[in-house]
């Protein structure tokens, strides 16, 4: 048995290990890993968030070269959205790295923001979905029964025995839209360049109007009409920490953010939190136990049902 969250999760990860730029530094940062969580527990594996920036930078080149900064800003994309899912295993909460693929059409339309008739995609690298507790988002996935919006059956599998999950998981999206949580969570290496960019997408997500033609999601669909949905910002980050206090202007830009202000490394006060609360502070929902608690139970199959992870 494997329902359609499981299923996608295990997509989601294997299409991480399929980016070259993450594939290829992957080796370094398991041995870093593995050392980080020798003694195998669930606290051991949820303190990794304490630890995120020192796998980040095991394999750092020095430089600040725009190709440079952008190989480092999609493999900590990927480290995040690899954290977060082992976070989830388990749980009803899905963590996507924003790709039209794997995020479903309802969620993609709500978070849409139409300036005249121009489609602008948000700063979302990373996008959670927390589904419903419904036996649809329970149940094996080939037991599913389900319509379109038009009412037409949706077939479940393709003539050549592929499973249709991008179809499956708009189908589900689109019956219970109402009832899902969207948390996007905007990833940079970097604070000091980054830090107004969600703080201004923030205020956009937020604004309960605009004065220009400005709209906020398209196709009926809208990010007010779900159950929970925030925005968070999650850095390395690259500069010193030493730097960032609760008076510095980077910090006073996120201070605020909808889903908070994270980084990698431990927690400090009034000027950001580890990546591993962001799991606790918005996807908690995802199951009626505490995180620790399902990691408990499922880690025992990280070598089997989820060997993906290639830990």
């Amino acid at each position: 048995m494997q329902n359609i969250i499981e299923y996608s999760r295990k997509l989601i990860v294997e299409d991480l290990f399929n980016t070259p730029s993450f594939h290829n530094v992957w080796p370094i940062w398991r041995k870093e890993i593995r050392n980080l969580t020798s003694i195998i527990s669930p606290i051991s594996y949820f303190n990794l968030g304490d630890n995120l920036a020192s796998v980040f930078r095991s394999t750092s080149e020095g430089g600040r070269t725009q190709s440079s900064l952008s190989a480092g800003g999609i493999v900590w994309e990927s480290l995040v959205t690899w954290y977060l899912n082992l976070m989830c295993i388990g749980r009803r909460t899905l963590v996507i790295k924003h790709k039209r693929t794997f995020v479903p059409s309802p969620v993609r339309d709500a978070i849409t923001v139409t300036y005249n008739n121009f489609d602008s995609n948000t700063e979302s690298d990373v996008i959670a979905i927390t589904f419903p507790n419904h036996d649809d988002f329970l149940r094996d996935k080939e037991e599913l029964v389900l319509y379109d919006s038009q009412g037409n059956r949706v077939e479940l599998y393709m003539q050549n025995g592929e499973f249709k999950r991008e179809k499956v998981m708009d189908a589900l999206c689109e019956k219970h839209f109402t009832s899902l949580e969207i948390h996007i969570i905007q990833c940079k290496t970097n604070w000091n360049d980054n830090a107004q960019i969600p703080m201004l997408w923030d205020m956009v997500y937020s604004a309960q109007g605009f004065g220009r033609n400005i709209n906020v999601g398209k196709n009926g669909k809208s990010i007010k009409s779900v159950k929970d949905f925030s925005y968070s910002f999650v850095t390395v980050p690259t500069n010193s920490l030493d730097k960032y206090s609760a008076s510095s202007t980077a910090v006073l830009r996120v201070n605020d953010l909808s889903g908070g202000n994270y980084w990698g490394n431990p927690s400090r006060t009034a000027v950001a939190r580890s990546v591993k609360e962001l799991a606790t502070q918005n996807l908690s929902s995802g199951h009626d136990d505490a995180i620790t608690v399902t990691l408990q139970k499922e880690i025992k199959k990280l070598s089997t049902d989820y060997s993906y992870f290639n830990l």
